[in-house]
């Protein structure tokens, strides 16, 4: 019996996630319970666990592709069957739907507001003092992620630039008294 793997509701205003990385490969057997693949939406990092042991038999999403609520990743193989494809040749991988993954390019801007980071690479860059707008993003799309940031950090990258000391204006001489 094959079980369906799903992207789950992942928040009230969340309708697509960005597939980050498959944690396990086509024919690798899953424990019920252990995170099979890695999903990115703008908000939230998030591991869709297996609910079933089995063997992870397909994967019809491609790291880096786009998917909504609902979408089927992959399939896992459970029961009797599950053994069988366990002692198989894996199957291959899903090749990339889409264009060939491109190099670093600079971080953009989205709605006008701040850069497109992972939440775990703005956490980073929050703890290194790293302006996210001087980092290149390697991520879907020129996302940065974790390892962006760290690799800026390791770089010396210049953290944010500090303003200039203000300097003290003199104050203007009190009004002189009136006579009365």
């Amino acid at each position: 019996m094959a079980y369906e793997i799903r992207v789950p509701a992942l928040g009230e205003s969340i309708v697509e996630a960005t597939v980050a990385r498959w944690l396990k490969q086509a024919g690798e057997a899953v424990a019920a319970g252990e995170p099979v693949v890695e999903l990115e939406t703008d908000k939230v990092n998030l591991e869709v666990a297996a609910d079933q042991a089995g063997v992870l038999t397909t994967i019809l999403k491609g790291e880096g592709e786009s998917v909504g609520i609902g979408d089927l990743l992959g399939t896992i193989e459970v029961g009797a069957a599950a053994r069988g494809a366990a002692l198989a040749a894996p199957a291959p991988a899903v090749a990339p739907s889409g264009p060939p993954a491109q190099p670093a390019t600079p971080a953009r801007e989205v709605n006008g507001v701040g850069v497109a980071a992972t939440p775990t690479a703005q956490r980073v860059a929050a703890e290194h003092a790293v302006d996210l707008r001087t980092v290149p993003g390697s991520g879907p799309g020129g996302r940065i992620t974790k390892e962006d940031v760290l690799r800026s950090v390791g770089a010396g990258t210049p953290a944010v630039v500090a303003a200039p000391e203000p300097v003290p204006m003199p104050l203007p001489a009190p009004p002189a008294p009136v006579a009365a």
